[in-house]
């Protein structure tokens, strides 16, 4: 029977066909008896609260009070997860100071960034420090009868007090241009015992003058590596018996980078070669390789506006001068000092073949090698 039916006749509203009036009166339908309000008030229990858990809220007692939760149960894993978890922690920190300390160690210092470049290393930097390097070097290079094949003198970018700058010139074929260079640097005077710091002993040969450039190219490393206000080393080599100095080596820092950034021993053999034995020791391609543009003929030039002198660098004309007869090169060298009182373009037309002016200049070309003597 439907609740509708016992609907009393009084709360029955007439049929209204066309359906704008309820049927029943809305008062009606409510109980007859109040709902007690015990029943609002009533806790409500599910049935599948044991499988869920401690998911359903607290169950209030008579007291109001929430029953106590157990605490939920930790991983046996959690320990794992915390190790590995802290080791990788360490590990970017260990990596992440590895990394500052790289970039903090500035170059030009005991070690410049690469421990233990070399197995000796200057206890001092400015004037002591490149004499320190002169003096450690050049006894190790030496003539087949055991004797020093030449002493090493250092000098400033100067002479006689007149500040010098380095002008290379290229050769006509490769545009001619003069570059100037003017950075902090050095000149070290390879000098033997002779007449104008010539060898006094033994015979020149493309051996001895290979050894020369390798010594060249070891106090250059020597220098960058560790005198940090060192951008530029001019090397004067000696020249044969009768001649006159007319060729230098050139070296900037930017010229070596990759052998200045790892250990000397990987450019150069820890046991410097005999004149007899260069030709076969493992570092002579890569000495060969670095010296050869490396090579110049030199003459020097003042320039009275600026109040400085050039060190003027020509492309060699006998590449191998100063180790065996060189007396075409010297003659060339020593035309292009003519006009020393002019700039480098002044000197550079005395270069192009001019001997009239020889005499004058072979006395300039011998001022700076004489101080290092």
């Amino acid at each position: 029977m439907s609740d509708l039916e016992n609907v009393p006749q009084s709360g029955r509203h007439p049929q209204d066909p066309a359906g704008t009036q309820p049927r029943y009166d809305p008062d009606a339908l409510l109980p007859s008896e109040p709902v007690a309000d015990d029943v609002v008030d009533a806790d409500v229990v599910d049935e599948r609260e044991a499988e869920r858990g401690d998911l359903l809220p607290a169950r209030r007692g008579t007291g109001g009070a929430a029953e106590t939760v157990a605490p939920a149960r930790h991983s046996t894993y959690a320990p794992r997860f915390h190790f590995l978890t802290g080791a990788l922690v360490a590990v970017g920190l260990a990596a992440l100071a590895g990394l500052v300390a790289f970039l903090a160690i500035p170059r030009g210092g005991n070690d410049g960034g690469v421990q233990h470049w070399s197995a000796w290393t200057p206890s001092t930097g400015g004037e002591a420090g490149v004499n320190q390097i002169a003096q450690h070097i050049g006894p190790q290079y030496r003539l087949p009868d055991g004797r020093q094949i030449v002493n090493v003198g250092v000098t400033g970018l100067e002479i006689q007090g007149v500040p010098l700058a380095v002008a290379v010139r290229q050769d006509p074929a490769q545009g001619g241009s003069i570059k100037v260079f003017d950075d902090d640097g050095i000149i070290y005077h390879l000098c033997g015992l002779g007449p104008s710091c010539a060898i006094d002993s033994g015979q020149p040969s493309t051996q001895r003058g290979l050894l020369l450039r390798r010594e060249a190219l070891e106090l250059a490393l020597y220098s960058f590596r560790y005198l940090g206000s060192i951008h530029q080393v001019v090397v004067f080599m000696p020249p044969v018996k009768g001649k006159t100095p007319t060729q230098a080596l050139f070296f900037r820092e930017g010229d070596v980078a990759s052998e200045l950034d790892r250990p000397l021993t990987a450019s150069l053999s820890p046991r410097v070669p005999s004149v007899g034995t260069v030709t076969g020791s493992p570092d002579t391609p890569l000495v060969v390789k670095i010296t050869s543009p490396k090579t110049f003929d030199f003459s020097l030039t003042g320039d009275q506006t600026s109040q400085r002198g050039f060190i003027v660098l020509d492309p060699p004309t006998n590449p191998t001068a100063g180790s065996t007869s060189s007396g075409s090169s010297s003659s060339s060298s020593s035309s292009g000092s003519s006009g020393s009182s002019g700039s480098p373009g002044s000197s550079s037309s005395g270069s192009s073949g001019s001997s009239t002016t020889s005499s004058g200049s072979s006395t300039t070309s011998t001022d700076p090698l004489g101080s290092g003597g």
